[in-house]
């Protein structure tokens, strides 16, 4: 099967130095045959014997064969001077022959020669290339790259060549450093000798030194135009291959052709597929045996297997794969997106499919071919292949115009993947660790997770873990050097005892055939690809926009993908969260996953459509700005739009409601990790926030409303850190009324944390801020309107105990900003609770500042009976105080100049009130309308 005419060589054996070039082992061994091939008509350059020779002539003799003798005998006669003029006449002015550009395509660790020409080193200046030049011991001590073209016979310049007796014999005295180094280089690297015949005295002393190292090394190859079976044994007895094409009649140079154009077919492996598929599509063509036929077919599915095979290990290597990643590597194929599912297009070559980029008729087939076996077939192959599509989610194969399903066999991956998606983390989770700002236990994790890949020669993902740890380095040391930061003490400490990982250097010393993949990572990590995505989506929605517009316009406009937008924007959560990578933290991967999402939505509300879906959620929850979400609900709440176009299946609002419970009682159980010393918010906290908002546009029945209450109370049980989860809460809670006057009891369970916050002595200045702005306010308006009723009187009574012996917590403040709120939603025996507080402890205070003055009015628009001289008291402060005593800051404080009217207009509108009592109330607002007027006429004057 290997002699069917596709390669000239073995392909087990280019292949072995192909993968040598790829691990950086490859080592060119260059004899003098090597440079005849840049020989010209007019310049030739003398065999050894032929040199030998003419130094015979000199010397008279003809019966003496030694060569190495004849040059130490022309050195004794005509010393020095003669003797380096006649062997430097042997060296012409050659250019370097397209096999010496060859040999650096091969990107070889060392080149080592025993000539002594410049050939071998003007390729690699001419080409550019960083190799350090080894002429001597000194050089080689002195030498700083890791590439090296090793002379090892000398050359002229530095008066050292090898060449007579004596040079043979005393090598190891004048070259110990170089004779140590190539005998090190045999016992690593896969060494190819180039230019040798097999009776070379060269590659004899070579021989002899390959000879005294250990057997298990990597392959040693001497290219010969013909086999000869005696010289093979040979050979092989001192550990060297032999290396001879298929034909044996090549010329000289042919045989260097077909060396080098079988290592850039083998090292392209579309190349070498064509031709092999080629190859044997021909002998089955001819072959008329059955079994034969049946034979190569088998070899063809082999290697074609193989081929996909080797493509595709890299990408094994991801937890979550781009879609694109796996088109990439198929070539000449397509995706396209129906809702969730995402579907690879295997193209075939009729006129009527259409071109892509990366056309090739011959690869097309090949792809055909190996799609039908493995769709056809139940091996490990079509196992590994599946695998790669559902790490892809890739859910269909359109081929030769019918769908294939793929089946999705779920891993551990998978359901790794699926409890980020439902925010299902541990303590010990990458995303709580970094919440907790635990960046010890980051780096220790990401530590071991690298040694862990590095074991399983994973280079994908030990590169993701080199990178996050590079992340938190990076991220500590910014703060390491801002004394003032209030992370700069710990990120000091940490720095001082860390060394980062450097992987954007590392990867380079990754095997070459993963090289390729390690670099479309790297621009992930660095964002370029994130951009590149951010730019291309952005324009594609601009574009989408402006055909609804146009059609909306009555205009006609059209695309065949204008709805799949977010279908392309999943992939990218789905792989960048998939795979641990900590650029999911960047502002900009955020603003990337958060623009796009929200601009798809804004295109389907341009002809009022409405479309969500779970991931769309997701991303929603965790990457977008809780004021972004609220700009965009707001244009779904006017005049009650999300009702009238949002029209998921049942079947979907089922999924998405039991989705939203899961992700809503995971995140609070995540909020429960946080640490007690960390008062900073969290990411965990802006899903909490954002996932109330969210759950305000669902139509919940009354059980699962009661589930939500029950799932959100325990973290409002705790400290609070910011009024944001009071002001969603409400949020979700009036939006929810809004829409479907749907409620429950149970949110009159908020009432009681707040009591019981002041009982266990835990109350803040968040607390008071969400008194202050009435941020419940929503809580007590639909229970006024359901009729809920508070009646935990026992809470409340051990609460107005704490409020009355506290001096922190004050009487008059609570009444006005809690207690008549309750009372007008409390039953009976809570409203005589709170009366009896107000009447014994507020109603008749003295009224010593506007704050005063104006609780005692709620207090009568609430209707407790006016204290006696409270209208007469308020008039003497309104004239005497209103302009002269009270300061602008007591003024915006208080909000006294707008409170004041306000409540005033409330009583005397109150028709329950005697007429005399409003018409004393009139009076005081016209007095205090005056006196306005003329402070601001004063003022302006």
């Amino acid at each position: 099967m290997e002699n069917s005419n596709y390669l000239s060589f073995n392909e087990k054996d280019i292949k072995n130095i192909i993968t040598a070039s790829q691990n950086n082992k490859l080592v060119f061994f260059i004899g003098a045959g090597f440079s005849k091939l840049s020989e010209t008509e007019s310049l030739k350059i003398p065999s050894w014997e032929e040199l030998i020779n003419e130094l015979k002539e000199d010397l008279n003799i003809s019966n003496e064969s030694d060569y190495l003798k004849i040059a130490q005998l022309y050195f004794l006669k005509f010393g020095v001077h003669d003797y380096e003029n006649k062997v430097k006449s042997s060296i012409k002015d050659l250019t370097p022959s397209k096999f010496h550009k060859n040999l650096f395509d091969l990107k070889p660790h060392y080149i080592i020669t025993t000539n002594w020409d410049n050939l071998i080193e003007n390729t690699a200046q001419e080409k550019r290339l960083a190799y350090d030049l080894i002429r001597s011991d000194a050089d080689l001590a002195n030498s700083q790259l890791d590439k090296k073209i090793i002379k090892m016979h000398g050359d002229f310049q530095q008066h050292n060549f090898v060449f007579k007796e004596d040079d043979y014999l005393q090598y190891g005295q004048n070259f110990p450093l170089i004779e140590g180094y190539i005998k090190g280089i045999f016992s690593t690297c896969t060494i190819v000798f180039l230019g040798y015949s097999y009776n070379d005295y060269n590659l004899k002393q070579i021989v002899s030194w390959i000879t005294r190292i250990s057997k298990a090394t990597p392959k040693k190859y001497l290219l010969q135009g013909e086999f000869d079976l005696a010289q093979n044994r040979y050979l092989e007895n001192h550990g060297i291959s032999l290396l001879t094409p298929f034909t044996q009649d090549l010329s000289y140079e042919r045989l260097y052709e077909s060396f080098f154009e079988d290592l850039n077919t083998v090292i392209k492996p579309e190349k070498l597929i064509v031709k092999l598929v080629n190859s044997v599509k021909n002998l089955v063509e001819t072959e008329s045996n059955e079994k034969h036929k049946d034979n190569l077919n088998e070899y063809l599915n082999n290697k074609v297997v193989k081929y996909f095979n080797d493509k595709f290990s890299p990408l094994s290597q991801y937890q979550i794969l781009l879609p694109e990643l796996v088109r990439n590597k198929l070539t000449n194929c397509a995706l396209s997106y129906d809702g969730l599912d995402v579907i690879l297009n295997i193209l075939d070559n009729d006129q009527n499919n259409y071109l892509t980029y990366d056309f090739n008729k011959d690869i097309r087939e090949i792809n055909l071919h190996y799609i039908e076996y493995v769709l056809n077939t139940d091996d490990h192959h079509s196992q590994n292949f599946l695998s790669i599509l559902n790490k892809a989610f890739i859910t269909k194969i359109q081929i030769n115009g019918k769908f294939e399903e793929v089946k999705n066999k779920s891993n551990e991956i998978q359901e790794y993947f699926w409890k980020k998606m439902y925010f299902q983390y541990s303590p010990n989770d990458i995303e709580i660790l970094f919440s907790n700002k635990k960046y010890d236990s980051l780096l220790k994790y990401f530590s071991e997770k690298v040694t862990h890949y590095l074991k399983q020669k994973n280079f994908i993902m030990t590169t993701i873990y080199m990178a996050n740890y590079d992340y938190i380095y990076n991220s500590l040391k910014s703060k390491a050097i801002i004394e003032f930061h209030d992370e700069y003490q710990i990120a000091k400490e940490i720095i001082e005892n860390t060394i980062p990982f450097d992987y954007k250097n590392k990867v380079h010393d990754f095997p070459e055939i993963v090289q390729q993949d390690l670099q479309k990572l790297l621009q992930f990590i660095d964002l370029t690809e994130i951009y590149k995505a951010y730019y291309k989506f952005l324009t594609e929605s601009q574009e989408n926009k402006k055909r609804a517009q146009n059609r909306k316009n009555g205009g006609i406009s059209w695309s065949n993908d204008e709805y799949t937008l977010r279908d392309k924007l999943y992939p990218y959560v789905y792989f960048i969260s998939g795979n641990d990578l900590l650029i999911e933290n960047n502002s900009e991967t955020q603003q990337f996953f958060e623009s796009i999402i929200l601009e798809s939505f804004e295109h389907y509300l341009i002809e009022d459509k409405f479309s969500i879906n779970q991931t769309d959620l997701f991303i929603i929850i965790k990457y977008c700005q809780e004021k972004k979400i609220k700009a965009f609900a707001k244009k779904l709440i006017d005049e009650n739009k999300f009702v009238n176009i949002c029209h998921l299946k049942p079947k979907d609002i089922v999924q998405l409601k039991q989705y939203l419970l899961k992700a809503l009682n995971n995140i609070c159980k995540s909020l429960g990790y946080r640490e007690k010393n960390n008062i900073q918010e969290t990411f965990i906290n802006k899903c909490f926030s954002n996932i109330l908002i969210v759950l305000g546009f669902v139509s919940w029945e009354p059980q699962e409303f009661e589930q939500i209450i029950d799932t959100i109370i325990p973290v409002y049980e705790q400290r609070t850190l910011s009024t944001d989860i009071y002001e969603n809460l409400t949020y979700f809670l009036s939006v929810n009324w809004n829409l479907y006057e749907t409620s429950h009891p149970n949110i009159l369970k908020f009432i009681d944390i707040i009591f019981i916050k002041i009982i266990n002595n835990v109350w803040n200045r968040f607390d008071n801020l969400i008194l202050d702005e009435n941020t419940l306010r929503n809580i007590f308006a639909i229970s006024m309107n359901t009729g809920y009723k508070y009646n935990n009187s026992e809470l409340l009574k051990y609460a107005l105990d704490i409020i009355k012996k506290d001096k922190y917590y004050s009487e008059k403040y609570f009444t006005d900003k809690l207690l008549l709120d309750i009372k007008q939603i409390g039953t009976e025996e809570v409203k005589e609770l709170i009366d009896k507080f107000v009447n014994e402890n507020i109603l008749n205070l003295t009224c010593e500042t506007p704050y005063d003055y104006i609780l005692k009015l709620v207090l009568i628009y609430f209707g407790y009976p006016i204290p006696k001289d409270f209208i007469k008291n308020l008039k003497h402060f309104i004239d005497k105080n209103i302009t002269d005593k009270l300061s602008k800051a007591d003024l915006l404080y208080f909000r006294f100049e707008s409170r004041l009217p306000e409540l005033l207009k409330r009583i005397i509108e109150n028709k329950d009130l005697d007429s005399k009592i409003r018409k004393q109330f009139k009076s005081i607002l016209k007095q205090f309308e005056e006196k306005t007027k003329s402070s601001l006429k004063f003022t302006d004057s």
